[in-house]
């Protein structure tokens, strides 16, 4: 039944009902369709450009600035470009990370030059993050714990306006709260701060400032806590972290079953041990002729995710973006499957349980 289920989502992904079906070029993304009829493609160029190597013992990767720690929003300019050159078509962005001006000032030059129209990308963002000390600059974050409800809509109204400023466009597609409250917050009020953000995302939907809404980080708790407080629209994406080491096996059930669509960040893994070295996913990627990261990343278009792969590799970025010209069999499914209990290793970020 894996198997099966496997095979009639490829098909249908890939557009055709035969076995020539499953070979389809990379220049034509499938899209997921949200449950208000928004078609979402199924791969996005992230833009969380970091060097978060810094410790007491080790040194950044910037040979010139050892003692860095922090987001590098310099760096979307270029693998931006590239990707936009390769094929990608949805762009996955957020004011945490500080690079959204850079975006912006990419998608201008193909606007100008004609290249591009702003219908012919798919733009994600993210607002509603809580403090992050020594990490963030004032202004990308909140002092959520510390917020009233009505502060809270109030600032969520001011970063939506940034959010469409800084990228330079009237509206986004898809507009996610990026966590459910401060990380590993245990705040009483920590549901009605998520209500009031989550009216103001209702109200510019309805304005067509976003044409979906969404959530991040959220565990199925915090959704029906949401609905059940008096929100009006589900939820049409739930972006979380997954990889062939890391997967919220209560999460993806509870979306799937509500229509709720999920985007995996940090598909390819950041953890202590390289997911790319495992000698499960290499003997697979041998036997198919592609490159590790692609049955990593090709695992996860199959059972349903969309992905948002990044690098500032034109290499690494076409070889994200070629996954449909192959697929992986219920056995090796089944294998890549057991990865993510056996290592469950993750890159180091809360756990949405661990939020009230």
């Amino acid at each position: 039944l894996f198997g099966l289920l496997s095979l009639l989502l490829l098909l249908l992904a890939c557009g055709g009902t035969s076995a020539d079906a499953l070979c389809s070029s990379s220049s034509s993304i499938p899209t997921i369709t949200l449950h208000n009829g928004v078609e979402m493609p199924q791969v996005a160029a992230g833009s969380c450009f970091r060097d978060a190597s810094k410790t007491d013992s080790n040194p950044s990767t910037i040979l010139n600035n050892p003692n860095f720690f922090g987001f590098l929003p310099e760096r979307a300019y270029r693998s931006l470009t590239l990707a936009l050159e390769a094929g990608y078509t949805h762009i996955d962005a957020a004011l945490v990370y500080r690079s959204q001006k850079q975006v912006g000032a990419v998608l201008a030059a193909k606007f100008i030059s004609g290249e591009l129209r702003r219908e012919d990308v798919f733009i994600t963002s993210k607002l509603f993050h809580g403090k992050m000390p020594g990490l963030t600059r004032r202004g990308s974050t909140l002092p959520l714990d510390d917020m009233s409800p009505e502060e809270v809509a109030d600032a969520i109204e001011g970063q939506f306006e940034l959010i469409l400023e800084e990228l330079g466009v009237g509206y986004v597609d898809v507009m996610l709260l990026h966590w459910p409250a401060d990380m590993d917050s245990k705040d009483e009020g920590n549901a009605a701060r998520r209500l009031a953000a989550w009216k103001v995302l209702e109200s510019m939907l309805e304005r067509g400032q976003a044409r979906a809404i969404g959530v991040s980080n959220y565990n199925e708790h915090h959704i029906e806590q949401l609905m059940k407080d008096g929100a009006k629209v589900l939820p049409m994406v739930n972006q979380i972290e997954a990889s062939l080491y890391k997967s919220w096996d209560n999460i993806k059930a509870y979306c799937d079953k509500k229509g709720i669509k999920l985007m995996a960040y940090s598909p390819l893994g950041l953890g202590k041990e390289s997911l790319l070295n495992d000698p499960v996913v290499n003997s697979i990627a041998n036997e198919k002729g592609v490159a590790a990261s692609q049955v990593a990343l090709r695992y996860l278009i199959q059972e349903g995710y969309a992905v948002l792969p990044m690098s500032s590799s034109e290499e690494r970025l076409k070889k994200n973006l070629d996954l449909f010209s192959f697929a992986l069999n219920e056995d090796e499914m089944k294998k890549l499957a057991e990865l993510s209990s056996a290592k469950d290793e993750g890159i180091g970020l809360p756990s949405p349980y661990d939020i009230l």
